[in-house]
Parts: C-alpha cells; sequence; structure tokens
C-alpha cells in the first residue's frame, strides 16, 4: 500500500500536530511506501534526511503551495505510486484531496483535531475557512473516512452534519522509549535546581490552557510549600500577562519560564517534574481555544508522572480521573489547589497514579499503536474506495 500524507504543519515546525504526524508516517513507512507532502521549512533539509520515508517540501505561498502539492499528488499516482490519501486537516490538505478524489477518483481520509472544523469569525483564517464552509461540506462528503482525535472532536464533526457512522476515533500515541521515567539523574537535576516539589506545564502560553490558574494556586493555597517550583514549558501571546500576573501575586520567584525546549531536552523536562499540571479549559465563545486531546499529558504518562487537568473537550479521553490523574472543575482555584497538594504530599498516590499512566501508554496509546489503527483504516478505505 502506498500513502501519500498531505499536511501544512510537520517538522521541523513547532506543535503538538506536527510531531503526531512525523510519528505517525515514521511507523506507517515500517509497513507501506509513504510520501509526505508539506511546507518548505527552513531547517527542513536536515531533519528530512534523518527520516526513512520519502518527503517532497512544497515552496510558495498558500494557493500556489496548494496547486504544487495537487501536481505532484497527479505525478504520484500517474506512475502507481498512490494508494490512499492521508490528510492533517481539512483545510487545505482536504480540499486538495477532494480534487483529486472528484478529477481522478483517489481515495482520502480526513484527520480532525479539535477547533478547526467549527464556523466563526474570531480570527481572520478562522473566518476564512467559515466562508469556505461549503468546500468543507464536500470535503467531508466525499473522504473515504473522517478520523477524529477524541471522542469530543468526534461531537464537533457531527455537529457539522457529518454521518457518526463516517467517524472514526483513533487517539494519538507517543513514543514510550523516548519519554519514560529513567534517564540522566544531572541532567534531570539542571532543571530541578534543588526543588523539593517540581510542577511542569508543557504547552503553548495561550488563554485556555490554565497556566493562569496554577499561578493563583500557587499564591493561594500552596504558597506554604517550602521549595516549590514552576516549570512553564513553552512560548506564546500571553508570556508578558502570565509574568505580570505571577509578580502581582507574589510568586515570580517560584516561576521559571523555559520558553521552547528543544526536542531532546523535552523527555528529561518531564522527568524532572513531581506533577504535570495544565487545567486547560473551554473560553466562552472562543471556539479557536479549546483542547482537543493534549498529547503533552500522554508524554507526562509515558514518563510516569500524575497529571492534574480540567474536565472538558478531549481532556477526558487523555487523562482517566483517579487512575492516571485527577480532573478537576476548570478555573476552580481551590479545587485545583488540593488536587496538586495531594500528589505532592501522597508520593505514594503520585506514583500510583503515574505508573497506571505509563502502562495505558505503553499497552494502548503507542505511536505504534496509532499507527496500526490507521493502516487498518487505510486498507479498508482502499478495498472500499469511497464513490
Amino acid at each position: 500500500m502506498r500513502l501519500a500524507f498531505i499536511t501544512t504543519d510537520f517538522p521541523p515546525m513547532r506543535g503538538g500536530i506536527a510531531a503526531l504526524l512525523a510519528g505517525l508516517a515514521r511507523s506507517c513507512s515500517e509497513h507501506c511506501e509513504v510520501t509526505v507532502l508539506a511546507p518548505r521549512t527552513p531547517g527542513a533539509e536536515q531533519s528530512d534526511g534523518r527520516q526513512p520515508y520519502r518527503i517532497i517540501r512544497v515552496p510558495g505561498p498558500p494557493a500556489i503551495r496548494e496547486a504544487r502539492v495537487l501536481r505532484h499528488l497527479v505525478r504520484l499516482d500517474r506512475a502507481g505510486a498512490l494508494d490512499l490519501i492521508v490528510c492533517g486537516s481539512w483545510f487545505t490538505p482536504g480540499a486538495v484531496a477532494w480534487l483529486m478524489q472528484v478529477s481522478r477518483r483517489k481515495p482520502y481520509i480526513v484527520w480532525t483535531h479539535g477547533s478547526e472544523v467549527a464556523d466563526d469569525w474570531l480570527t481572520f483564517r478562522r473566518a476564512v475557512k467559515s466562508l469556505l464552509r461549503p468546500l468543507k461540506m464536500q470535503v467531508f462528503q466525499r473522504c473515504a473516512a473522517v478520523v477524529a482525535i477524541s471522542r469530543f472532536t468526534k461531537t464537533l464533526v457531527v455537529a457539522q452534519g457529518v454521518s457518526p457512522e463516517k467517524i472514526y476515533v483513533i487517539p494519538p500515541g507517543v513514543d514510550p522509549s523516548r519519554f519514560s521515567p529513567s534517564g540522566d539523574a544531572l541532567a534531570v537535576a539542571r532543571y530541578r535546581k534543588g526543588a523539593t516539589h517540581v510542577l511542569l506545564t508543557v504547552a503553548r502560553l495561550d488563554p485556555h490552557k490554565g497556566h493562569a490558574t496554577v499561578l493563583k494556586a500557587l499564591a493561594a493555597e500552596l504558597h506554604d510549600l517550602e521549595g516549590l517550583r514552576y516549570l512553564i514549558a513553552g512560548s506564546g501571546p500571553e508570556g508578558s500577562a502570565l509574568r505580570a500576573l505571577a509578580s502581582r501575586l507574589g510568586v515570580a520567584a517560584k516561576v521559571e519560564y523555559l520558553g521552547h525546549v528543544p526536542d531532546d531536552d523535552l523527555p528529561i523536562l518531564y522527568r524532572a517534574a513531581d506533577v504535570f499540571v495544565m487545567p486547560s479549559t473551554m473560553l466562552e465563545g472562543r471556539l479557536d481555544y479549546v483542547e482537543g486531546f493534549g498529547i503533552a499529558y500522554l508524554e507526562a504518562s509515558a514518563s510516569q508522572k500524575p497529571i492534574v487537568a480540567a474536565l472538558g473537550g478531549g481532556v477526558e479521553d487523555a487523562v482517566v480521573d483517579g487512575v492516571t490523574g485527577l480532573l478537576v472543575k476548570p478555573d476552580d482555584v481551590s479545587e485545583i489547589s488540593r488536587a496538586i497538594r495531594s500528589l505532592l504530599l501522597d508520593p505514594a498516590r503520585a506514583e500510583r497514579l503515574g505508573r497506571a499512566g505509563r502502562e495505558r501508554v505503553v499497552s494502548q496509546l503507542t505511536v505504534d499503536h496509532f499507527a496500526r489503527h490507521v493502516l487498518d483504516l487505510a486498507r479498508s478505505t482502499v478495498n472500499t474506495p469511497s464513490s
């Protein structure tokens, strides 16, 4: 079987979707022929050369780039090197695949992550996608299958009028050999810096990720814990506001902003933490800010760390309440504080949740599990192409 992945997010670009698709492509390439079509990105040549599958980098701005992707797909099809197209999202990869289906009868599946399937006018890009709703519905109607990364994401797709029978929930996976509880103790100490308790959030600094709520918890109900440090990895628009809030609350000395952490250091950072905390919430009227799943939760679980997260969105597929972590009400500072305190002061409970999280990842949520489900769907799709 020969697969073509179309994506606008791919390493060396940062982000969970880019990392997820790279891992999927690598694992699928062990069982079939994979070609990835992705935007030309600075630094791509070095990273592409290390991959066991073909990557075609497509230059140009939107529209021109999509036309070039379509041309590459036609060439692959004419050469007999294309059985199925896997789209990283409906816009714009799904639209290109739709053209291939209409013109050359090539089947395709579309990945859905969360808010990108909803219509609103909150940003220019989202407004453009909302204006293209008729195209979106054609993409979903013509595709052989829609893959949702969580049950929550499936509800968003169903709300668009897509038949539930066409939607397959396939949760993402991580590499438990990379994210693991054991590693270089000196490297871990570099991040802990002698702290007694270490909290960690790995996320883009967006308003829905819950950083501000954790800062309030540090000031309100966790201030008495000696040697407590809060590590924040990531960058984003809320950086200045979070620094100002920490200063106003008097907890700035307890917080370290790490910015973008290199990929090689990320597993070390997870090992340095005692508790992973990311109480993402759903902001009223802001469908552009929603947690479709949260790959960082799986990375933390694979690293054998207990989790404090918030109810809502796709988080409940990533964290099992009372088993791999604790789910609390979003924006409830007191409940989040109690959850964090209970794990920091009860190491046995924290260890139990962390072990259960790693066992769940190893048995159900590795990249290989992820790829296996995708390949099963791909094979059935190729055998019964869409009309």
